[in-house]
């Protein structure tokens, strides 16, 4: 197997992990203010690259430094813009609107880097973004003074900066030496949005928060490190679309744990699966005789 197919399976496992998360996440919300949450998160990632990395910080490059603090910069915001708008609108709203990433990717790409998407590409990018879109419910948007739904649009156009700023910089960092970069300053930036921040509720100081917190913190510490070494062989839209796996493992561990799922999410799932594997699929050459 060639190292982009590695790759591409490690982003699968990557999604995979991210789907679980939501769980971890919403149960980690009953002890704790969501800003709160984050700064834990990455306060304790940091720590967890930092031990993985043996101290070496002086020897992470000045490259490395600016490759973290843009993205870093990135992922604080997504996190940030997505707890503002899920304030007033519905999850399944801001799960849809974030999903508005798929399509962000190619578009951001063909602007401003004049890569104009392949065929596939573009016809698996709709296939994944119909699939995300049965997850949700787009007809319930109102986006006439609802500022819960345009700050959450801004989050999705983040996030698709972030995809491609990952995928710039990957081939020229260290994962490890970029992840915790990455965690650092976003670390940095949720603690000091703890400053000025008013909590929703005030914390409580459990074992389960403990154990929530560590699980999120290990679970964000592997796939920035993952995601910082699969970009330096798959691009960036075959990535996204292998991202838009992630509704789809969430909903399959919310189903496990008693959730319900109807008839469009699982058509969803399975729109999003064949584009994944459409998009991956690669015909054999015919043999000369």
């Amino acid at each position: 197997m060639t190292r982009s197919i590695y790759a591409q399976w490690l982003l699968v496992l990557v999604t995979l992990l991210w789907g679980s998360t939501f769980l971890t996440l919403q149960i980690a919300l009953r002890w704790a203010d969501p800003v709160v949450v984050v700064a834990l998160r990455f306060i304790l990632a940091s720590f967890i690259l930092f031990v993985l990395l043996k101290g070496r910080i002086n020897q992470i490059s000045s490259y490395e430094w600016k490759a973290g603090i843009a993205v870093g910069l990135c992922i604080f915001g997504v996190y940030t813009l997505q707890t503002i708008g899920l304030a007033t609108i519905p999850s399944s709203t801001s799960a849809f609107l974030t999903g508005l990433y798929i399509a962000f990717v190619p578009l951001l790409q063909w602007f401003f880097l004049h890569q104009k998407p392949t065929a596939t590409i573009a016809l698996t990018t709709v296939m994944a973004f119909c699939g995300m879109a049965l997850f949700a419910n787009p007809f319930a948007l109102n986006l006439d003074g609802q500022l819960g739904e345009w700050i959450t649009i801004l989050s999705a156009l983040i996030c698709a900066v972030e995809i491609l700023t990952v995928s710039y910089f990957a081939s020229g960092c260290r994962p490890l030496y970029l992840s915790f970069t990455q965690m650092v300053t976003v670390a940095v930036l949720a603690s000091g949005t703890l400053l000025f921040h008013d909590p929703v509720k005030s914390t409580q100081w459990t074992w389960g928060l403990a154990a929530c917190v560590g699980a999120l913190a290990a679970i964000v510490a592997f796939v920035q490190f993952g995601i910082g070494w699969a970009l330096k062989y798959v691009s960036a839209l075959k990535a996204t679309l292998i991202y838009s796996l992630e509704p789809v493992f969430a909903g399959i561990i919310g189903w496990l744990a008693g959730e319900r799922l109807g008839s469009s999410e699982w058509v969803g799932a399975t729109l999003i699966i064949l584009a994944v594997m459409i998009s991956a699929w690669r015909p054999r050459p015919r043999k000369r005789h």
